[in-house]
């Protein structure tokens, strides 16, 4: 099986079973990080698949924002990812709102650089 057929694989295991990802989750993240998978479809289907596995336990109130908030930085540059990543941002803005997710705030450093200050 190739890298890139066993990382859809692996999404495919925690997209139907969202408990199965801490079983998985070291092998799918090592696999999205290969540079040859990086950008690769299967890499982006299992990000978004480890957003939503986490949004069905989150173990923390900042756990979703956060990968979430990496994902967005991730594929900043690359406004056809960031298409697909707005329905998942949609749906979390959606479940804070009614409660089933809790609301949080992730500070995130700024990334553009700034003269020093005097």
């Amino acid at each position: 099986m190739t890298a890139h057929a066993r990382l859809a694989a692996l999404a495919a295991e925690i997209e139907a079973d969202p408990g199965a990802l801490a079983e998985v989750r070291d092998e799918g993240d090592a696999l999205a990080n290969r540079p040859e998978l990086a950008e690769d479809d299967a890499a982006l289907r299992w990000r978004i698949a480890v957003v939503r596995a986490v949004m069905a336990a989150p173990p923390d109130g900042d756990a979703v924002r956060e990968l979430y908030g990496e994902l967005v930085d991730r594929y900043r540059a690359r406004p056809d990812r960031l298409a697909q990543l707005r329905p998942l941002g949609d749906e979390i803005r959606q479940r804070e709102a009614d409660g089933t997710l809790a609301r949080s705030l992730v500070a995130r450093s700024d990334r553009r650089s700034r003269p020093p200050r005097r």
